[in-house]
């Protein structure tokens, strides 16, 4: 049972104390400790009162003790005289860089994806938590912070690719900038300057097709054989989004669009709401804003929503365009709280899923075609995106009689004016001088000839195990005729 200390105005020998120092003493009135108090200006410019005790078993004599509190007095008193605050050692400086992950997991972790603290997890655990550096504390790394340079000399010399070199410097950095912000009196040293992240000099230039490529393109994915009719007409629709959309990406499309965001000749791409949407990313890549609608899109979409609604019955204005589906139509989260269910959007297995069984032979089914552009068997779905902004760009909407003006373009395309310019530069460069088309009149006009001519390949498409199979013998055959050096 603990017992109850009495504070007391004299020391040990029955002297007063100075201002500022008090004793505790034990119900026999022998002191246990001296507590020194004065008032200072906290971080936040509030005048509170401070302390710190020293506790007599712990100094071995109470003149000790004594002798301690009444130095440490006057140096508070000094201090805090000249307008600054006492430095006491903050808790946090005893913790582990693992121990400040496991804090950033819990603190950090409901303000990210669901997929990204998994990627955070797993290698964190595969490739830091297994070195040296996860047991150092923070006092200690700010001490010395060349053990970040170490580290990177250290994961140079296992062979780690430069790729996973950066993602593990980019989380390592993530997780001691945010320790810094939570912990700035145990992590005293800003950090960020010591990391050298490999960069990884971009292979290809963003790769762009046309209209009639596209169209080539949702013409295979249509002519596909489904159990169910609704979903050639989901996969064409989901292509012409991305392609004749000025310009959205794959998860703006899939995460954030909902019917009542569908205009005439624009979508609204909204924020997410993480907290009744576990597996949606927290939000856009660029935060919410506008895209241009073509037509060829627009249409697409109403008949999908039109064929959903004969299926499926009315759809509210709430559900998401591309929402995940299930036997008896659209999947929704019930709430235990009673309020409106929550839309089920596409997990990143099934985009992938989807890319894999649809978009891939659907591509390659289009290369076949006689009107086909160069290079289309190996189109990304992303590409599509890069599709829609090349043909702006040597449109009317983007091209006049005074140059080329990139801010709305950049606007619709979530990007800044300089980051347009270097991606799409040899965009911009093969059209240079070059008679701007009309955008609109230049998709329908890809649409029709599709329609009007279209491509029959022989033989039903080759399935994404089998394309699987080819492409891995393919890569034995490369590696075996590659010549070995003498």
């Amino acid at each position: 049972m603990a017992l109850k200390l009495t504070e007391t105005r004299v020391d040990h020998s029955d002297k007063p104390l100075p201002p500022g120092v008090y004793g505790l003493a034990r119900p026999d009135g022998t002191i246990a400790s001296y507590k020194v108090r004065w008032r200072e200006e906290g971080d936040d410019g509030v005048r509170r009162n401070a302390g710190k005790s020293f506790s007599v078993r712990r100094l071995g004599s109470a003149d000790r003790a004594l002798e301690k509190a009444r130095a440490y007095r006057e140096d508070a008193q000094r201090i805090v005289d000249g307008g600054a605050a006492v430095s006491r050692p903050d808790a946090a400086a005893s913790k582990t860089i693992e121990e400040l992950f496991r804090e950033w997991c819990v603190k950090r972790g409901p303000s990210v994806s669901k997929r990204y603290a998994e990627d955070a997890v797993r290698r964190w655990d595969r490739e830091i938590a297994t070195r040296s550096i996860a047991r150092v504390r923070l006092d200690r790394l700010s001490r010395d912070p060349s053990l970040i340079t170490r580290l990177q000399d250290e994961l140079e010399s296992d062979g780690m690719t430069a790729a996973n070199r950066a993602q593990v410097l980019k989380l390592l950095r993530a997780v001691l900038r945010w320790g810094r912000r939570r912990h700035p009196n145990a992590l005293t040293v800003e950090l960020s300057g010591l990391f050298e992240v490999p960069s990884r000099p971009a292979k290809r230039l963003a790769y762009a097709a046309d209209a009639h490529g596209l169209e080539r393109i949702i013409e295979a994915a249509l002519q596909r054989s489904a159990r169910n009719p609704l979903l050639p007409l989901r996969d064409a629709a989901l292509i012409a989004a991305m392609g004749f959309t000025v310009a959205a990406r794959p998860s703006e499309w899939l995460h954030s669009a909902r019917w009542l965001d569908i205009h005439e000749h624009s979508v609204e791409l909204q924020r997410p709401n993480a907290e009744l949407d576990e597996e949606s990313p927290i939000g856009l890549k660029t935060g919410a804003r506008a895209a241009l609608l073509l037509p060829n899109a627009r249409q697409r979409l109403l008949v999908y929503r039109e064929s959903l609604e004969v299926l499926h019955g009315a759809q509210p204005d709430g559900a998401l365009v591309f929402q995940a589906l299930g036997e008896e139509g659209p999947l929704w989260w019930l709430r235990e709280d009673g309020e409106e269910p929550v839309p089920v959007p596409w997990t990143y297995d099934d985009y992938k899923r989807w890319t894999a069984r649809i978009w891939r032979p659907a591509r390659e089914q289009a290369a076949k075609a006689d009107d086909a552009p160069e290079r289309l068997a190996s189109m990304r779905f992303y590409d599509c995106r890069h599709t829609a902004i090349s043909m702006a760009l040597h449109s009317s909407l983007v091209m006049g009689q005074h140059g080329m003006n990139l801010h709305n373009l950049a606007g619709w395309a979530g990007h800044d004016v300089q980051t347009l310019q270097r991606y799409y530069a040899h965009i911009i460069a093969r059209h240079q001088g070059a008679e701007p088309i009309d955008l609109e009149r230049e998709c329908a006009h890809a649409q029709a000839k599709v329609e009007a001519e279209p491509f029959r390949p022989s033989g039903p498409p080759v399935g994404p195990q089998r394309a699987a199979q080819r492409r891995r013998r393919a890569r034995r055959r490369a590696s075996r005729s590659v010549p070995v050096p003498l």
